[in-house]
């Protein structure tokens, strides 16, 4: 695993964009996620698994004609013994809806959480956020993980400017695998997208970084993690999990595109030892 390093620093700002993509010709999102993205990449030594052309591991390219590229899944992996497993980012492009699903995914031997982040833009003015930190272990049973591992974000969540945020729903299903901590705004104006955006993402890819560079749970046992950390990712990355998300993307890119990306966002890369 790499050591520690400095703290995160990035530019969020909504016209920049990413060096390598403003290069090509491929869509290019706003830099607010690429930011994030790299940071992280920078930190792990991680390397992009790329296709035949040097490109993204998988191109999105519309179902119907002219079958123009609008969109991507660009995957990164990591040296070997790093805590995270696999990075992963998902961009479409359109009119109707800008996506951008950034997931660092910790090993499943790891108590360390994944980090989860999702923006979309719905132009013109319509803006919503995903940030969490899915934990490994039950916090019924386990709550001491749940108060190890986040307590440290309840500085920003118990601020009163957080707490005037209007808690959004999310499916009682999924809720269960995520965080009490995380925050979610569907539908919400500009000027929430970039409160979130700049004061919260950069404590939680802070408390991201320490967990996976010094966090341990040994109350459970590696067993324990790999078999639930493995049935989490089965049941938050199924179709029926967000029938309407991975609707609108099969309704653009057909449902083998979805089958594919599903199949690569659960693929571990790390072989575990026995």
């Amino acid at each position: 695993m790499t050591s520690a390093q400095s703290d995160p620093s990035y530019d969020f700002s909504l016209s920049a964009q990413s060096p390598s993509e403003a290069a090509t010709s491929r869509p290019v999102p706003l830099n607010d996620t690429c930011a994030v993205r790299d940071t992280i990449i920078d930190r792990y030594a991680m390397t992009e698994m790329q296709d035949e052309e040097g490109g993204p591991f998988i191109r999105l390219k519309l179902r119907f004609p002219p079958h123009s590229e609008a969109g991507y899944m660009r995957i990164w992996e990591t040296p070997k013994g790093c805590v995270i497993d696999r990075l992963y980012h998902i961009y479409v492009e359109g009119q109707g809806n800008d996506v951008n699903l950034m997931y660092a995914m910790t090993r499943a031997d790891s108590p360390a959480p994944h980090l989860f982040l999702h923006y979309n833009v719905n132009p013109p003015a319509v803006w919503s956020y995903h940030v969490d930190m899915p934990g490994k272990v039950d916090g019924v049973m386990y709550p001491d993980y749940w108060e190890q591992a986040f307590s440290p974000l309840s500085a920003i969540t118990e601020k009163k400017k957080f707490k005037a945020i209007p808690t959004r729903r999310i499916q009682s299903d999924r809720r269960q695998y995520l965080s009490t901590w995380g925050f979610y705004g569907k539908e919400v104006d500009e000027a929430e997208y970039c409160l979130i955006r700049d004061e919260v993402v950069p404590g939680y890819l802070q408390q991201f970084f320490e967990l996976v560079d010094n966090f341990s749970f040994t109350t459970v046992d590696r067993n324990y993690l790999i078999e639930r950390g493995r049935k989490q990712m089965d049941i938050l990355l199924k179709r029926e999990m967000d029938l309407s998300g991975w609707g609108r993307l099969e309704s653009l890119f057909g449902r083998e595109a979805g089958d594919q990306l599903r199949y690569e966002c659960r693929r571990e890369h790390h072989e575990l030892e026995v």
